[in-house]
Parts: structure tokens; C-alpha cells; sequence
């Protein structure tokens, strides 16, 4: 089934075609993406916070989980970007970290909102 999402040329982050194929089906990537859906809105808000107080050990555990589940559905820069601040998080500095984090951050919540659009279409 062609989604009308492929098509909606805002959806930089989220990869449909990806997701569909990873999980089996696009109904089996709607399921999967309810459940991100409801994690990731928690955890943005949260590795916001933690980053904010300095505490990059939290956020690398939230990042970590994150690159663990965005290559099944994001788009290749997403996934990229992902993995590169999860790398910082290891072994840098909460500044570091949060200058790169100020630029997945906002990508983040793209990819909240190209969720939702995606599970409110379909």
C-alpha cells in the first residue's frame, strides 16, 4: 500500500519505505511508531533537561536507546547525526555535548511531529 506520507515532501527524517521494509509491513511500522511516538516525547523533553544540567551521562542513555531504534525508520542523515552525538556522549564534555545536541535536538522534534502526521494520516 502506497502511503500518502512517502509523498509529503516535508518528511526529511522519517523513512517510511525503510521502516515498512525493516518491520514487515507498514501496519507492523504504525505499531512500532506509536510506542517511539509516546518514548521519544518523553525522553526529548528529558535528555533536554539532562544536557541542560550538565548530566550527559542520562542523555547517553536516552541517546544510546535512540540509536538502537532510529536506523529501523529514519532517514540516513537522522541516523547519522543520531549516532554522532551518542558518540560524544560517551567521552566528551556536557559543553560539547550540547552543542551538538542543539542541532539533533530540533531534528528530534521533526521527527515527533513526521510521526504523527504519519499515524494521524493513515
Amino acid at each position: 500500500m502506497n502511503s500518502p506520507f512517502i509523498s509529503n515532501p516535508v518528511a526529511t527524517r522519517l523513512d517510511v519505505a525503510r521502516g515498512a521494509d525493516m518491520m514487515g509491513s507498514e501496519a507492523a511500522l504504525r505499531n512500532i511508531l506509536a510506542t517511539v511516538l509516546v518514548s521519544l516525547s518523553a525522553d526529548v523533553p528529558s535528555m533536554d533537561a539532562a544536557l541542560q544540567a550538565g548530566d550527559v551521562a542520562s542523555a547517553n542513555r536516552m541517546l544510546h536507546a535512540l540509536k538502537g531504534y532510529v536506523p529501523i525508520f529514519g532517514s540516513d542523515a537522522l541516523i547519522e547525526q543520531v549516532v554522532s552525538v551518542e558518540k560524544l556522549s560517551k567521552t566528551e564534555s556536557a559543553t560539547v555535548v550540547q552543542v551538538a545536541y542543539a542541532q539533533l535536538g530540533p531534528e528530534l522534534h521533526g521527527l515527533l511531529a513526521e510521526i504523527q502526521y504519519f499515524l494521524d494520516v493513515g
